[in-house]
């Protein structure tokens, strides 16, 4: 966790509008990259010019040289796909450098990003057997999902089809909404308190059934093809009833069962939190909180807006964002988690960038700056 702790910043422009003031400081102090979202996403002022010069800065980068070197023939990243592993680096596998390269390069078109997008197209991940790459075989699980939020993260939905996997998206939180608890579409299992969790109670989905997960959630988030009232008023009662206290004394594991149990890739449990509190103090998801204010649901949920109303709050006179944060959610990048895209945090001033990066997209796509 990360409490805010701010001081000695030189900052030329203390604005009295809080979107003036993030922007300004982000503008002043930023990553290459961050400066690129925030001219081009957010105020729309870029030119061709500063495109060029941000981008050659990008390039420079040791983690996205060490990207383009691992980069296979085929386009292929790395030697792994779902993250990590003893033969792939932290960015240097397909999904994670996927991610990373979609959000730091300022180019869509960059030869190493469009490269490894199309090499989904002659590569066939498969994490569990011949039936896995159908990401209806099984709840919340599947290459199918993965791929297409590398594909939705990296800005390439018009380019490559991933409508089914959207479909599938949507489908998994309306399941939600059509049933009274997910204990009604699972099969409760006892297991090795060390295998599971502490109780050692699994809640295994039943074949065929659809649950949602962070990855669906990731899809609709990079993704305009959906959006329509109707689709976000869906997802916002399907959160609703997530974020319900759901009375058991007890954290079940989300799995399914493919010869044996596997956990699912970050099923949303009934129960769930958009922060933690600990210690007394209240450490909000920043990731959770954006991709959700990105699906447009700032208004439609109740306890989103409650969590997005403390990170306005806390922005303060310099436009640095000062919310006390759940910090394994931003550093770095990683399959279920991360979205620094400071090159490290060396300095107090870089990680502040992030933060307050995060805070304005989050405030930006809740109408809120």
């Amino acid at each position: 966790m990360a409490k805010k702790e701010v001081s000695g910043l030189a900052i030329n422009h203390l604005n009295t509008n809080v979107f003036d003031r993030m922007t300004r400081f982000l503008l002043d102090n930023a990553n290459p990259s961050i400066v690129f979202h925030v001219k081009n996403d957010i105020l729309k002022n870029i030119t061709e010019e500063e495109k060029e010069a941000l981008q050659k800065r990008v390039l420079g980068e040791k983690i996205i040289q060490r990207i383009i070197a691992c980069q296979k023939e085929n386009g292929w990243l790395g030697n792994g796909f779902h993250g990590s592993n003893k033969n792939a680096g932290q960015y240097e596998n397909q999904e994670v450098g996927v991610k990373y390269l979609g959000e730091k390069l300022i180019y869509r078109d960059t030869p190493v990003l469009k490269n490894a997008i199309e090499a989904f197209k002659t590569m066939k991940p498969d994490l569990f057997g011949s039936e896995d790459t159908d990401c209806n075989q099984y709840a919340a699980t599947g290459s199918d999902i993965i791929m297409a939020s590398c594909v939705a993260r990296a800005g390439y939905e018009e380019l490559f089809d991933i409508s089914k996997e959207i479909q599938v998206s949507l489908e998994s939180f309306q399941r939600v909404t059509e049933i009274n608890s997910v204990t009604d579409i699972v099969k409760i299992r006892k297991r090795r308190p060390e295998r599971v969790n502490p109780e050692g109670i699994a809640y295994v989905f039943n074949k065929k059934e659809k649950w949602p997960c962070r990855y669906h959630l990731d899809i609709l988030a990079h993704t305009n093809s959906w959006q329509n009232q109707e689709n976000r008023c869906m997802l916002a009662e399907a959160f609703q009833k997530l974020l319900r206290d759901n009375g058991l004394d007890y954290l079940p594991s989300y799995c399914v069962d493919i010869g044996h149990l596997v956990g699912c890739c970050g099923a949303f449990r009934e129960g769930m939190k958009l922060g933690v509190d600990q210690g007394g103090t209240h450490y909000v998801y920043l990731d959770l909180i954006e991709y959700m204010c990105r699906c447009g649901l700032y208004g439609l949920v109740p306890q989103l807006k409650k969590e997005v109303d403390m990170i306005y709050d806390s922005v303060d006179e310099q436009g640095i964002c000062c919310v006390n944060y759940c910090e394994n959610s931003l550093k770095g990048m990683g399959t279920y988690s991360g979205g620094q895209l400071e090159e490290d945090w060396k300095s107090k001033t870089r990680k502040l960038c992030d933060v307050t990066y995060r805070g304005l997209l989050i405030l930006y796509h809740a109408g809120r700056v």
